[in-house]
């Protein structure tokens, strides 16, 4: 079994950020979000 990729995620309540934030969902095995970061749209890291 491999390692998940392990992700910081810079701008996460942006476009590409939430799509990441689904892959990482659906794929647990394979990726791991290790930090998230978000500018003020703080409602959608809930």
């Amino acid at each position: 079994m491999t390692k998940p990729l392990k992700v910081a995620l810079l701008g996460s309540t942006g476009s590409i950020g939430l799509q990441t934030l689904d892959v990482a969902r659906k794929n647990p095995e394979s990726v791991q979000i290790v930090a998230l970061a978000a500018h003020s749209d703080v409602e959608k890291l809930a």
